[in-house]
Formats: structure tokens, sequence, C-alpha cells
């Protein structure tokens, strides 16, 4: 039977392909391919995906995301309480996500002056991981909860995480905007403040989830999706170096992998915390 649990873990699955989808996008220079027209002609957007862009199939899925967020949105309002709170916050963090993805465009277009065009894609990067979040802790909170051993290292994890997340968010889109050519090292380091607070806030996710992961030895879907994400999250950063280097405009395919794993590490890491406190026993 394909009951409301089945809807939102569909829906959290498809808001996390959303995500990487846009990684993809903005790492093979296919972001602008429409321009800054939004959300565009439905015939326009089925001509440009045949011809192989990701752009409009970026735009199908996150139209897809929104048709599921909804349906969970009306039935939480039979459910009320905290699954009416999260369901709410999940369909108004995904449409902020889809206009601050409109903004983008105006911002690779040269619309949006600088310095606030810098913010746009830190800002996008945020709203999307707080989006595909809420619909994760949605899921999380209608299965009993797995206490955690020393939870406030998942909450730490978590926070480094996400600074990780939005600073790499800022680099991108700076290079960009700007068509400079990333030169940050790893080492020596490259006295960057920016760089320098992605490279601690990465280190510090990885490091305190390891500590977590050791001390708390528990297995379910969240530890394990936590596992792999700060496993694969240092490997496709070095190749983002390598790519953003050769071409800020078009790092590489790396960029979807390296966004939906820097997400899935500061969600699953907070909803193994927030199971933990908070969820049903």
């Amino acid at each position: 039977m394909f009951g409301f649990p089945r809807l939102v873990q569909l829906a959290f699955l498809t808001g996390l392909a959303v995500s990487f989808v846009g990684g993809l996008t903005a790492g093979l220079g296919m972001g602008f391919d429409l321009g800054t027209q939004w959300p565009g002609p439905p015939a326009a957007l089925i001509a440009t995906a045949l011809r192989g862009s990701l752009e409009p199939v970026h735009r199908f899925l996150t139209v897809a995301a929104g048709v599921l967020y909804v349906a969970v949105l009306a039935y939480a309002f039979k459910v009320r309480g905290r699954v009416l709170v999260l369901a709410a916050l999940a369909v108004g963090f995904l449409v902020a996500t889809a206009l601050t993805g409109r903004m983008v465009l105006l911002v690779l277009g040269g619309e949006v002056p600088r310095p606030y065009s810098f913010a746009v894609y830190p800002l996008n990067n945020a709203l999307a991981l707080f989006a595909v979040g809420a619909m994760a802790l949605l899921w999380a909170m209608l299965t009993p909860a797995e206490p955690a051993d020393r939870a406030y290292l998942y909450r730490g994890a978590a926070a480094w995480g996400f600074l990780s997340s939005v600073t790499g968010a800022y680099m991108l889109g700076y290079h960009k905007i700007t068509r400079e050519q990333f030169q940050y090292a790893l080492w020596p380091p490259t006295p960057d403040p920016v760089w320098a607070l992605h490279i601690l806030g990465a280190a510090l996710m990885a490091a305190l989830g390891a500590a977590a992961l050791l001390l708390d030895r528990k297995a379910d879907f969240w530890r394990l999706a936590f596992a792999i994400s700060i496993i694969a999250q240092p490997l496709t950063g070095l190749l983002m170096i390598r790519g953003a280097s050769a071409d800020p405009w078009a790092p590489g395919v790396q960029t979807g992998f390296h966004a939906a794993f820097a997400h899935l590490a500061v969600i699953s890491s907070f909803v193994i915390y927030a199971k933990s406190k908070y969820g049903r026993r």
C-alpha cells in the first residue's frame, strides 16, 4: 500500500534529486542554456532537453518535487501537529528555492548588481538544503526513534557541514560570476577566509561524524547515508578543485555529486540527532 510515509519518502528523494541535477547543471555549464527565461514555454523546455541540456530537466524535477511536497502538505492537514509544521516548512522552503533559482539566472545574465549577486548562490543552496531537510525530518519522525549515543556529535557535524556547504556554494557562484580561475590549494593553504571556512567546516564535519559513528555503533538508513557522505565529500572535493581550476564556468560532473553528498551529510546527521532527541519511541 502506498501510504503517507512512502509519499514522504518519495518527496524527499525527489527533492534530493533536484539538488543533484542542479549541481550537475551548474557543473556542466548548462545553467544558462535558456537564458533568463523562467519558467519558460513548455515546448522550448522540451526541445532544449532533447538537445541534451540538463537545465530544463532540473526545472521539470523541481515541478515534480513541488507536486509531491504539496500532496504531503495536503495529507498533513489530516494529521496536524509536528507533521503539519514540517510539511508546511518543506513547501515554503521549496518555493523559496525556486524563486532564488530564478535569481541565479538573473545573476548569470548580469541583472543583479554586485555585491548582492554573490549572496544568491549560497542563499539558494541553503534554502534547497532546508527544503530537502524538512521533508527528511518529516519522514524520520514517522518512524520509531533510534537513540544515538552522544547525539551532540551529530548536531555538531550537521552545523559544520552546513557552513561548509554554504561557503562552497558561495565560491562556485563567485567564480561563475567573475569568470576567474579557481586558485585555492589545500597545501600550502590559500589565505582566503571563505576557503578556510569551507575546508574547516568539511574537516570538522568529517571528524565529528566519524567519532559519532564509531561511538554510536548503530546501523540504519540515516547512519549509512551519513557514513557514505563523509567519505564521498573529500573525494569529490578533490575533483572539484581540479575541475574548477581548469574551468570555473563548468567544473565538471563532480559538482553534482559534491553538492548532493554535502546536502545528504548535513541532513542525515541532523536527522539522527533530531530522532534521538525528539523522535517517537
